[in-house]
């Protein structure tokens, strides 16, 4: 079952670049009798090595731009130890409430950004707040919420990551998926640095999903970065 579930969260995170919580979160909640916080921490570590394979696929095929990003790691580098102190405080219906609506309303963004009748393919936000965004300081703000989220969340900010080089710093939908893969690398390893350190962190489990996860990342990434931006947008 695990093995299965890490297939299915590296597919996942091949094609859009999304943390592994989106999943694990979810099923581990309702079907497993483990803790929340345990949760977050074994998901931070399937993204670290998800990410990595994910990552190298789409660097190979030219998608990964990590010069354009680097103000954004170094804020999510702080944000994310941050985070991961204040997880234990956090409700576990908070958590699940804000997954479930940016998962809704970012999807719902994304499916019409990839219809053939959309003339807009960028999610829409103010010029003066994209220009702003666009420098090292606006980088390294929207790096540290990336981080706290990281922290948080258990997610390795890979969705939000793509949201914020897609939306406000206009990079390709492909090239924002990979360098997405590679901000979420950096990020959830710090995050999972910061779990190991509090004993909140099921080695064994996020090695055996993990793996499985690198898997199938690998294989959807190839699937991704062959298909047309439209269709790779509605997926």
């Amino acid at each position: 079952i695990f093995i299965l579930l890490g297939l299915f969260v590296g597919i996942i995170t091949g094609i859009t670049g999304a943390s592994g919580v989106l999943v694990m979160v979810p099923i581990f909640s309702t079907f497993f009798d483990v803790p929340l916080p345990v949760i977050l921490g074994t998901s931070l570590l399937v993204d670290v090595i998800a990410s990595a394979s994910v990552s190298y696929a789409y660097a190979r095929a030219k998608n990964l731009d990590i010069r354009g990003t680097v103000w954004i790691l170094v804020g999510s580098l702080m944000g994310a130890q941050i985070g991961s102190f204040f997880v234990v405080s956090v409700s576990k219906a908070f958590i699940m409430l804000v997954l479930a609506v940016c998962m809704i309303f970012f999807g719902a963004k994304m499916w019409k950004n990839g219809s053939p009748k959309s003339e807009n393919k960028k999610l829409e936000v103010p010029d003066k707040v994209s220009q702003y965004l666009q420098t090292p300081i606006g980088m390294l703000i929207c790096g540290f919420v990336i981080g706290l989220t990281t922290g948080i969340f258990g997610a390795g900010g890979g969705l939000t990551v793509f949201i914020v080089l897609y939306a406000f710093l206009k990079f390709p939908i492909k090239k924002a998926v990979g360098t997405s893969s590679f901000v979420m690398l950096v990020t959830a390893l710090s995050g999972v640095v910061g779990y190991f350190e509090n004993d909140i962190l099921d080695l064994k489990l996020g090695l055996i999903i993990g793996l499985s996860a690198a898997v199938g990342g690998a294989l959807s990434s190839v699937f991704a970065n062959r298909i047309r931006e439209e269709i790779l947008a509605r997926v």
